[in-house]
């Protein structure tokens, strides 16, 4: 094995403190050179550098020990900004985004119905509208449904978009100047619900986010997991109901048409709907949910029954990876606890008791910023990426 230069040990250890500023908030020269293993001259050196590039600040004092009390240091959250872009859904959304987390900007486009280069120059128009910065720009991040070689930038396939073997990342970096780094919208999720969440309570967890697909996010000791062919996730095209209803990918029943909000809005539609909160026209969403909150019997029965055919599919999860963290993100979460519940119930049926035991099924910890999670993700990829503090 070659040895490390001067030059790779020094970004290495560079990052490395900065991680540990990161993860700690605030905090001295020493904590950061006893938590790092390095010494407090190398520390001292490392920060101050990283003052002088604008990704850190020193906040003040802390508190003293017997001697002088030490001075503290924190990420300085507007040092940089990030650009995350989301084309996960009918509309393009962009957002500039500071080092903690933080949006300062947001634009959204009509994307509906474009595919090939008219979805590629929507995606342009939609970067131009957030570019040049104010301050400096650390990369750009992209989330994209479908396969996805994210070391490459490639899209391998997103047909929803009409792109095959897309050299995204190359196009974007040719175009704006700046690291880009292009990832599937599912792994996104699950990376901005174990940045910006609670998920580092644990190093591994998987994220489903359910909206009109579905997919999975899976991280694995802190990073996500692709597989080998870029699809691990990929569970919104498993086939759950064999004899069910016939899906845009070709296959019957897989999850998609069981669960996804656009099945269950089809169900509701296609059902007697006589004497239910959901008579009338075929309902919206938000009536739905509605419905479900006040329990309708109808749409609790529907709701009950996608959480079902979820719940198989979280078993198979449960069983293949055994990972004891499954979180729900996207708009199903407005079904609350009948949705939930029946999730849990149907994983615990179909798996060993002691690992339905262990395992916690939830919705994401994100808040009021759930509506903004593949944005989120986007931005901890950059911040791995660039800078190796995630």
């Amino acid at each position: 094995m070659e040895k490390a230069t001067r030059g790779q040990t020094k970004d290495h250890n560079s990052r490395l403190v900065l991680k540990t500023i990161y993860d700690a908030g605030s905090v001295s020269r020493a904590e950061v050179a006893r938590l790092t293993a390095l010494t407090r001259p190398t520390v001292s050196a490392l920060v101050a550098e990283l003052i002088e590039g604008g990704l850190v600040v020193e906040t003040g004092q802390g508190p003293s020990a017997g001697g002088k009390p030490p001075t503290l240091v924190t990420l300085h959250g507007d040092g940089r900004r990030l650009l995350a872009l989301d084309l996960s859904g009918g509309e393009f959304r962009g957002a500039l985004v500071n080092l903690r987390g933080e949006i300062d900007r947001r634009v959204a486009l009509p994307a509906a119905g474009l595919r090939g280069e008219a979805a590629l120059a929507r995606v342009y128009e939609l970067a131009d509208s957030l570019l040049p910065t104010p301050l400096p720009l650390l990369g750009i991040g992209v989330a994209t449904p479908g396969l996805v070689a994210p070391r490459l930038g490639i899209v391998l396939r997103a047909v929803n978009l009409g792109w095959a073997n897309l050299p995204l990342g190359d196009l974007l970096a040719a175009r704006y100047g700046h690291p880009v780094h292009v990832a599937n919208d599912s792994h996104m999720a699950a990376l901005a619900e174990y940045t910006f969440g609670v998920g580092r309570e644990t190093p591994h967890l998987i994220t489903i986010r359910i909206g009109q697909g579905i997919g999975a996010g899976v991280i694995l000791d802190g990073r996500p997991f692709y597989g080998d062919g870029f699809g691990a996730g990929e569970i919104g095209h498993v086939v759950i109901d064999p004899a069910g209803e016939l899906c845009s990918c070709g296959n019957r029943g897989c999850l998609e048409t069981t669960s996804s909000t656009r099945a269950i809005l089809r169900r509701a539609a296609e059902a007697d709907r006589s004497g239910s909160a959901l008579a009338g026209d075929p309902p919206t969403w938000e009536r739905f949910a509605a419905a479900v909150a006040a329990r309708d019997p109808l749409a609790v029965e529907i709701a009950a029954a996608a959480g079902c055919h979820l719940g198989a599919a979280v078993a198979h999860l449960v069983g293949a990876y055994n990972v004891q963290t499954i979180v729900m993100a996207g708009r199903i979460a407005d079904l609350g606890d009948t949705l939930l519940n029946a999730v849990r119930a149907e994983m615990r049926r179909r798996v060993l008791p002691a690992m339905a035991d262990a395992t916690t099924i939830r919705y994401t910890s994100l808040g009021d910023r759930a509506g903004d999670i593949i944005i989120l993700g986007c931005s901890a990829l950059v911040l791995h990426r660039e800078l190796g503090i995630v």
